[in-house]
């Protein structure tokens, strides 16, 4: 594994050494309550009938910065639960392309945070180090470059990935780029996987740019 690590590395033209994540990213934590632009809001539970909803579907029930600094405006933070609530908990997406989708849009936007929340429950739906460097380190539009990682990813996840792309960095989404997906997904799910990259677009964009945990200018880590 660490052999083909160091593979996909040097074919993506990576300086980052095997097994080291970035220099100076201070990574040490998934949630380590560094400050943001705004203040975080934690009410304590108990007091607050939203954030005690958040705090309800945390898979160990603590509020994430996250969540902290979206409760200065307690409606958001409501809509944004139920939505993302959907999303993450009540599809029938693959649970390891749903979670392409969520990585690969932190990669292409430089969400470190998000990459961060989501790198563990990436592993835990199946993705492997060697796919998670492939979403870390393959470019934007990677297959016109290229960059073939049929045989990393598999036919569906590059799939996905492509679609990814495109939603993300393009906005319009080209026929031939939604019909490889199709291919592989029902209607329900393609709405359920258009929803999960635009809706992590948004997230991604909203934690950059509250600097959420002052991850702003932190580069996203190299998966090991």
């Amino acid at each position: 594994m660490l052999r083909s690590c160091c593979l996909l590395l040097i074919a993506f033209g990576c300086l980052v050494s095997c097994g080291s994540p970035s220099p100076g990213s201070n990574l040490e934590k998934r949630d380590d309550n560094l400050p943001a632009r705004v203040p975080y809001v934690f009410p304590p539970p108990g007091t607050d009938p939203i954030a005690d909803a958040i705090r309800a579907r945390r898979t160990n029930g603590t509020l994430l910065d996250l969540d902290g600094v979206l409760l200065n405006a307690p409606l958001i933070a409501q809509g944004e639960d139920d939505l993302f609530g959907v999303i993450r908990d009540n599809n029938t997406l693959p649970p390891a392309m749903r979670e392409l989708f969520i990585l690969r849009i932190a990669v292409l936007n430089n969400a470190s945070y998000e990459w961060l929340q989501h790198e563990s429950v990436g592993r835990m739906a199946g993705l492997t180090t060697e796919q998670l460097l492939a979403i870390r380190l393959a470019p934007p539009f990677f297959a016109s470059q290229g960059v073939n990682l049929t045989s990393i990813l598999g036919a569906d996840l590059v799939a996905a990935m492509t679609f990814t792309d495109w939603i993300t960095k393009n906005v319009h989404v080209p026929d031939d780029v939604f019909n490889a997906l199709k291919t592989f997904l029902n209607d329900s799910q393609l709405v359920e996987a258009t929803a999960t990259a635009a809706g992590y677009s948004f997230i991604s964009r909203f934690v950059v740019a509250l600097n959420v945990d002052a991850k702003m200018d932190v580069p996203v880590p190299v998966p090991t």
